[in-house]
């Protein structure tokens, strides 16, 4: 399953079709439709030539690599005529796609095993839930003690251009690694595809070292509708299709998704925590949302959005930035991967 990839033949069926705006419609030749469409699909080419991926679907295959390590298999798929699998390391959180066929499921990781292992009991103890609606719900700060705090850069699609400012901040802080855990949602890389390449190359050359955290593909939102009937809790909202089509996304880019999810709007419900727990994701939270005022102390997950709509909160991580400076350099306070907020 390939998740929103549009036909090319679909939409030029017709020979005249309508393009809206708003209180405008347009009657559009089809060769000028062709040519809009054959560079939107130029434009949103993968980064690399690493093929597009079919039949994208979720599993739970926990197997021993050949350290005798606990992996497990999280999704299978196809890619280049390959079986491949996308894995997690049921100890670090890392991910890795390597070809299924290399995984040797002869040796069975008993269930006591693999439930014990930071991964799963994680996976398990933040998609517990509780009925009614849920904010923040995830893990939300270190569950031990940590000299440092974890970024969380929110990209939910927006009109905006991004703010550099706060990753050009972030890379000139003076530390030998720049951890960042980036929410990034399907349409703001299909919309912002410049800025999204530009994040995406500073990673490859280790100017920043980006866990790329699901947000959902389209971040559906409708201003005005209570939360209980908006963000992933819309009517008619799939919600593997936005789990899902946003990891395909990643990886036909060359990237790879982490295990963690961060809600739309930080709203979720039993049901849409269930479906975490099914997909093998972890519900990110945060306990420093800056935009709201709350700022962070020792272990702090700290929520900025990057995507231009919330200026009030870049300015304040860059003024934490500045008045930290000390602190970051001589070593007494640093930023965390991720990854290192869980108890091992």
């Amino acid at each position: 399953m390939v998740p929103f990839r549009p036909s090319l033949n679909r939409l030029l069926k017709k020979s005249i079709c309508f393009v809206v705006r708003p209180a405008l419609l347009v009657r559009v030749p089809r060769a000028v439709i062709a040519a809009i469409v054959i560079a939107s699909v130029l434009r949103c080419a993968p980064l690399e030539a690493n093929g597009l991926i079919f039949n994208y679907r979720p599993v739970f295959k926990p197997y021993y690599d050949a350290a005798g390590a606990v992996k497990i298999a999280v999704r299978e798929f196809e890619r280049n005529g390959a079986s491949r699998a996308l894995i997690v390391d049921a100890d670090s959180f890392q991910t890795g796609e390597i070809d299924a066929s290399t995984i040797a499921f002869n040796r069975e990781v008993e269930k006591e095993v693999w439930r014990k292992t930071p991964f799963a009991s994680a996976l398990y103890r933040y998609t517990a839930g509780q009925d009614g609606l849920i904010h923040n719900d995830g893990i939300i700060r270190a569950e031990g003690a940590a000299p440092g705090v974890f970024l969380t850069v929110d990209l939910c699609p927006s009109k905006r251009n991004f703010d550099r400012n706060l990753f050009t901040s972030t890379i000139g802080l003076p530390l030998k690694d720049k951890p960042i855990a980036i929410a990034v949602s399907g349409l703001w890389i299909e919309r912002h595809r410049d800025e999204f390449n530009w994040i995406a190359g500073e990673a490859r050359s280790n100017r920043l070292s980006v866990t790329w955290v699901n947000h959902s593909y389209s971040h559906p939102y409708r201003k005005g509708i209570p939360d209980e009937k908006n963000f992933l809790l819309s009517k008619g909202v799939d919600f593997d299709k936005e789990a899902l089509g946003l990891e395909v996304l990643l990886l036909e880019n060359g990237l790879l998704p982490s295990p963690f999810f961060r809600f739309p709007g930080l709203v979720s419900d039993r049901r849409a925590l269930e479906r975490l727990r099914a997909l093998s994701l972890i519900p990110v939270g945060a306990d420093a949302w800056l935009a709201k005022g709350r700022m962070p102390g020792p272990g702090s997950i700290i929520l900025v959005h990057g995507n231009g709509n919330e200026k009030r909160g870049v300015k304040k991580l860059i003024n934490f930035y500045k008045e930290k400076k000390g602190d970051f350099k001589e070593g007494r306070l640093t930023l965390k991967p991720l990854q290192d907020a869980f108890a091992r």
